[in-house]
């Protein structure tokens, strides 16, 4: 590309700006490079090619200087970020990339075009940079800081890297794995909260403001913002981030313990896809069995199921050439591929190879050989904790499916017996509506705490019944959880009628998606099918879940990682005695401090959305589990469960 060299070397002209400008900008830009000791380039507005190249020469240079992009728009002078070599900033376009994904810019997807049509700087702005200059010397840019000059005053930005920045991102060829087997992983000591064996104590990410100092910016995200819920009867935040595919959400106490939470799931939802992963491309199972999960392990689809028009799902033998992810063993640490859309939720076959336009395509219908949802993903500050957090989510999601195929009455604990403060308010706020609580123990062979929170309604036939399920090391957090999320189901409006849902009970193929599940459950003619559970032995709590969390903190000898193996036990004891972990984490969250896990164990009962795509079928424990109750010879899709 060809460029005009200004005086001083170290500060380069982009193509657009004119010779007859250079004038106008040297004194600041020159003054610019020696506040900063970095290399300074300027265009006038945006170009792809130009910003590349840069970053390549910068990339490229031994004495990894640090390279500030100047980008001089009509009313604004955009100084950085600036981009240092081998660290975690951003650069100039991984700054365009979030600013336009912020604005959902029709060309988000296409950075070779600008986003808007160049016009003449405002003749105020080299004055203005001039002065920004004497800012920045008094307090420097950080790596990945940006400064930005207008007419109406100055700003600072933190630009976080993007994994869909053509500049500094991963190529195509970082993108494809090899066949050949990774290292094998072993587990890392992690001490753990004193109290708390499944948290570290050395992470700051539920701290107060520590997510919102390193990600929160309105104008280049990633997250745009954190709003409050005034509808709740709780505190609970929202925070949007707009690669997600939708926002996460934080519920406790207080707004400020909502925040990170709903950070960190935002950020649970962005690894669903391998945007920065590398993957194995059209290989059969038999292609890869020596070191790959049998996908035959993971739960089938009926031949009904594949043929219904509602299914999305593709079928499949083990010639059938997909798409892998590796993962590693949890007992030994072996390396083993996973199919990719199921190694990750949101993985889509028809824009694999071009993985950028993934976040902005839609399509009516996908391939998929598994259409799965986010069950078994987890957060956390490191690798030991979000893996288990991912196997507290899947303990949770089968032993609340399995209790519901069955449809055998289950010990329940009287809410008298509850001591938790906000548990007794949940429950109180739940009967002003008109609903009777139930919390029944799911509990099966996977002996961690999991209980099945049901509202039923007493004074209206309509919303009948909802469900939520809860899980923890402490049994008073899994009951704190599942009533509150039944309480935000209560209180919310019904934004659908009797009528729009009434087909579902004499079709139950038209439960496509999550909502629908919620929307079966409260009809009058399935309320029966939704207390099926009641009728049990009464329990407190104690008798319910005897010895925890001790028992859990004595095992953990205050190491996470202590925790893990004692809950991986547990899961062995079941049966489910194989746990791969596919490890999400992308360079955005890794930036972030944040890891994200997969747990992929087969045999388990895996949580699926939509008639047609229950994956039942194949799956011995839930034979063994139905054997001897009226369940026990119906057909494979089963009842529409109620979980929301």
């Amino acid at each position: 590309m060809p460029t005009d060299t200004i005086a001083p070397a170290a500060v380069a002209a982009g193509p657009s700006l004119a010779p007859a400008a250079h004038g106008d900008w040297l004194p600041a830009l020159g003054r610019l490079a020696a506040a900063t000791g970095a290399t300074v380039s300027a265009n006038t507005g945006w170009d792809l090619d130009w910003e590349r190249d840069r970053v390549a020469r910068a990339g490229a240079d031994p004495h990894r200087t640090p390279h500030l992009s100047v980008r001089i728009h009509e009313d604004e002078v955009m100084i950085g970020p600036l981009w240092a070599p081998g660290t975690d900033a951003g650069c100039a376009a991984c700054a365009e990339v979030r600013e336009r994904t912020v604005l959902d810019h029709p060309l988000v997807g296409d950075l070779t075009r600008p986003a808007a049509t160049p016009a003449a700087p405002a003749a105020v702005l080299p004055g203005l940079l001039g002065i920004a200059v004497d800012h920045l010397a008094a307090r420097p840019l950080a790596p990945g800081e940006a400064y930005a000059v207008t007419v109406h005053g100055t700003r600072r930005h933190h630009i976080a890297r993007s994994f869909h920045c053509p500049a500094c991102g991963p190529s195509d060829r970082d993108l494809t794995a090899t066949a050949e087997p990774p290292a094998h992983r072993t587990l890392v000591p992690r001490p753990a909260v004193p109290g708390d064996s499944t948290r570290t104590a050395a992470s700051r990410l539920v701290e107060r403001g520590v997510l919102r100092e390193r990600l929160l910016d309105d104008r280049f995200g990633p997250v745009r913002g954190i709003l409050r819920e005034s509808r709740t009867p709780f505190a609970m935040s929202m925070a949007v981030v707009a690669d997600a595919p939708a926002m996460g959400h934080g519920r406790a106490r207080t707004f400020a313990e909502t925040e990170p939470v709903a950070v960190l799931e935002a950020y649970e939802r962005l690894g669903g896809y391998p945007y920065d992963i590398p993957l194995l491309t059209e290989r059969s199972y038999n292609d890869v069995a020596e070191h790959a999960v049998d996908p035959g392990t993971l739960g089938r689809y009926t031949a009904e199921q594949l043929a219904h028009p509602t299914s999305r799902a593709t079928p499949f033998t083990a010639d059938t050439p997909m798409d892998w992810a590796w993962g590693h063993d949890l007992a030994d640490g072996r390396p083993l591929l996973v199919p990719a859309d199921h190694a990750f939720y949101q993985y889509e076959y028809a824009y694999r190879r071009d993985r950028r336009a993934a976040r902005v395509a839609g399509a009516a219908r996908r391939r998929h050989y598994f259409f799965d949802c986010s069950s078994g993903c987890a957060v956390g500050a490191n690798h030991e904790e979000a893996t288990l957090h991912s196997l507290f989510e899947l303990a949770e999601r089968d032993a609340f499916l399995t209790s519901w195929f069955r449809a055998a009455p289950l010990p329940h604990i009287p809410v008298a017996t509850l001591t938790d403060p906000t548990s007794r308010a949940m429950v109180e706020l739940i009967r002003s509506r008109g609903f009777d609580v139930h919390v029944l123990v799911a509990t099966r062979d996977i002996e961690l705490p999991v209980v099945w929170v049901i509202a039923v309604n007493e004074k209206n036939p309509f919303p009948a019944t909802f469900s939520s399920a809860g899980s923890g090391a402490d049994p008073d957090a899994a009951i704190r959880g599942a009533l509150r999320e039944v309480a935000q189901l209560v209180t919310n409006p019904v934004d659908w009628t009797r009528q729009d849902v009434e087909p579902m009970v004499e079709n139950p193929w038209l439960v496509e998606e999550l909502a629908d599940h919620v929307r079966f459950s409260s009809l009058p003619e399935t309320r029966g099918r939704a207390l099926s559970g009641l009728g049990g032995p009464a329990v407190t709590p104690a008798e319910a879940f005897p010895d925890w969390p001790g028992r859990l903190e004595r095992a953990a000898d205050g190491d996470v990682r202590g925790t893990l193996e004692y809950v991986t036990g547990l899961f062995a004891d079941a049966g489910l005695d194989r746990i791969v972990i596919v490890d999400q984490t992308s360079r955005e969250h890794a930036d972030a401090g944040i890891s994200v896990a997969r747990a992929v164990v087969p045999g388990i009962l895996p949580m699926c959305f939509g008639h047609a795509q229950q994956r039942l079928d194949g799956l011995p424990r839930l034979r063994a589990a139905l054997s001897g109750t009226d369940q026990e010879h119906r057909a494979i899709p089963y009842d529409p469960h109620p979980f929301p």
